[in-house]
């Protein structure tokens, strides 16, 4: 007869290969990467990428290219003050922020030295912290006036904590960031922004990235499910997060089932809102309804963990995405030394693709065949290290990648 502990240890055996078959092994080699096979950028030869170092351009995050013009507006750090202070890695020390976070701006179309067409932007009437006028950026959307050059800015702004009464910085290890989003106003091509308000609610947790849904109004993701705690530390395994919805009125959440550390969301050209999950291999498509909520009518599947996205001048998404995560996670700890893989990958809808597409697109699939997702290229980390997104110019065919710890940003011309 088979004892009580011999029971106990087929059911846990049982289970621990449930456990691996289910969710451990999808974590390892899905999300994190291990062992999987990544290109080289040199595989492509459409593609030729040029790094643009030692011109300040470090830690930029986050893009956004003004189409008509081709200026390129960047949230931009420095690599030290990023290993420092960023709280959606859980690096919460405030002290050691370099107090550098600045909005870049390029133009990309004119001739001419690149160090010679970059501006930035200088903060009008903002006070920051305690009145020091310093932004902590991450996530920037910008939304441009139809009939004009007047661009309204939002940035996700992770400002410290800090005591009422004595204004000191508190413990952001154990209280986390006191994170706003900030609306500024500019002209295409000033060297100014204008500070217009900001936005401080309940709802806005853990912000990440921002969206323009009109004029007044924006969706944003919060990557977590808290700011600190142990609920926070469980979001890999049980999923967090949300998105929220702000306008002159209020926030709200517009939406918090079934997210993975969402993350780089956008609006897309069809009023769609597109939302990547960094802990899966997933990214929602949302309606927005008139009651501000999001109504899932899309899933699209089978990607590799995805950063932020953008979109071109053609309505087509472009994602940064990590193909061995578990290297981009060491890189945060150590990014002089370790450069981990990078991809860039096309979404389209599947009405505008050709045949020839939608045969060679292998990067990822919706459920009901509504977009094609195709691989652009990759590389092992010597050219495009630590891609956290990527921006493409319809007009000239460039691609402009920047990184979160990155020390340079990239353009890539495309044949």
């Amino acid at each position: 007869m088979v004892s009580l502990a011999s029971k106990a240890g087929i059911v846990g055996v049982a289970l621990v290969g449930i456990l691996y078959q289910f969710i451990f092994k999808t974590i390892v080699f899905d999300i994190l990467g291990v062992a999987r096979k990544v290109d080289s950028i040199k595989a492509y030869s459409h593609v030729r990428c040029e790094k643009i170092d030692k011109l300040g351009l470090e830690g930029c995050e986050d893009m956004w290219m003004h189409e008509k013009t081709g200026y390129l507006y960047m949230a931009c750090s420095d690599t030290k003050s990023r290993q420092e202070w960023l709280p959606a890695l859980d690096h919460l020390n405030a002290y050691g922020r370099t107090r550098k976070d600045r909005v870049a701006v390029v133009n990309t179309r004119e001739s001419g030295p690149l160090s010679s067409r970059i501006q930035w932007l200088a903060v009008e009437d903002f006070t920051g912290v305690n009145g020091d006028g310093v932004l902590d950026l991450h996530g920037l959307d910008i939304r441009a006036d139809e009939n004009t050059d007047t661009l309204r800015i939002l940035l996700v702004n992770h400002r410290p904590a800090v005591d009422a009464v004595t204004g000191e910085l508190l413990d952001g290890e154990k209280v986390g960031a006191n994170s706003t989003i900030e609306q500024f106003q500019t002209i295409a091509g000033s060297s100014t922004m204008q500070y217009v308000r900001t936005y401080a609610h309940d709802v806005i947790q853990t912000p990440n990235r921002v969206a323009w849904v009109n004029d007044h109004a924006f969706v944003f993701t919060n990557d977590h499910s808290a700011k600190v705690g142990i609920r926070r530390v469980l979001d890999p395994l049980l999923g967090g997060g949300s998105v929220g919805y702000c306008d002159q009125n209020g926030c709200n959440i517009a939406y918090s089932e079934g997210f993975n550390f969402p993350n780089g969301l956008v609006r897309g050209r069809d009023g769609l809102i597109y939302v990547p999950n960094s802990g899966k291999t997933e990214l929602d498509v949302f309606s927005l309804t008139e009651d501000h909520l999001l109504e899932k009518v899309h899933v699209i599947r089978d990607l590799l963990p995805i950063d932020n996205l953008s979109v071109d001048g053609k309505g087509n998404i472009y994602a940064a995405s990590f193909p061995r995560t578990y290297l981009f996670a060491r890189a945060t700890k150590d990014p002089f030394n370790i450069d981990p893989p990078s991809g860039v990958v096309k979404i389209s809808r599947a009405g505008k693709g050709s045949q020839e597409t939608r045969r060679s697109a292998d990067a990822g699939k919706s459920d009901d065949g509504e977009y094609i997702v195709e691989k652009l290229m990759e590389d092992d980390g010597s050219v495009l290290p630590g891609s956290t997104v990527a921006i493409h110019d319809s007009q000239t065919g460039r691609i402009f990648l920047g990184g979160v710890f990155s020390p340079f940003i990239t353009i890539c011309e495309t044949r």
